[in-house]
């Protein structure tokens, strides 16, 4: 960039500012602030609850639903996953998922940045659910479609999405038990890495956020 050149400035809590570049010495940016402005989080606020999934798949799924304008990414453990996490596996993982979250948004030139969690235990994932007003598991079993069951005019809205080997009958039986509805995207299944980007940008458009 060169002096003069416009640029946009976030600081990923919906305040965006309008700035011209004044000087650029090595990595170094000066620019002058012309106009700055607030943005309303887009609503319904859309939080995603992802089951584990091994490689890079969930850093894919982050970028994703970052350029949507999802609210939150939280990973959660479950019965089928197929991998384990230590700890500090977490911790690195979860600063990858946050630098992919803030790149989306620069990307979407978006003035939010998706919020992004830890990885969640069972426990931990009921105990969040019970608090939504409005909770929807893709499941490959359920016969009803996830547009049967949003809302006129909601807040917020939380997906649950299995891990690759998919929930068990047992566990949809436990999030419906605080809430949650079992909902299909249809005939097709989709691997996990893809529904919840798929659902969401359904939601999106649903309500008029893309589209």
């Amino acid at each position: 960039m060169k002096p003069g050149d416009p640029v946009n400035v976030l600081d990923g809590s919906g305040r965006l500012a309008w700035c011209s570049v004044e000087d650029v010495t090595g990595d170094r940016l000066v620019a002058t602030v012309r106009r700055v402005e607030m943005q309303p989080r887009p609503q319904p606020a859309i939080a995603v609850y992802q089951g584990a999934a091994k490689g890079a798949k969930l850093e894919g799924v982050v970028e994703r639903l970052g350029e949507l304008g999802a609210a939150e990414f939280w990973a959660f453990d479950s019965a089928r996953s197929v991998v384990r996490w230590t700890p500090d596996k977490i911790e690195r993982m979860t600063e990858r998922w946050r630098a992919r979250a803030r790149s989306a948004a620069k990307v979407a030139g978006s003035a939010w940045v998706t919020e992004v969690g830890g990885a969640l235990g069972w426990d931990e994932l009921t105990s969040r659910l019970s608090d939504e007003r409005t909770s929807l598991i893709l499941w490959e079993e359920a016969s009803e479609p996830l547009r049967d069951f949003l809302p006129p005019d909601p807040d917020r809205i939380a997906l649950v999405v299995g891990p690759e080997g998919g929930l068990s009958r047992a566990e949809v039986d436990g999030l419906a038990a605080v809430g949650a509805r079992p909902v299909s995207l249809g005939a097709r299944i989709l691997r996990t890495e893809n529904a919840a980007v798929v659902a969401a940008a359904g939601i999106a458009w649903h309500y008029g956020l893309i589209g």
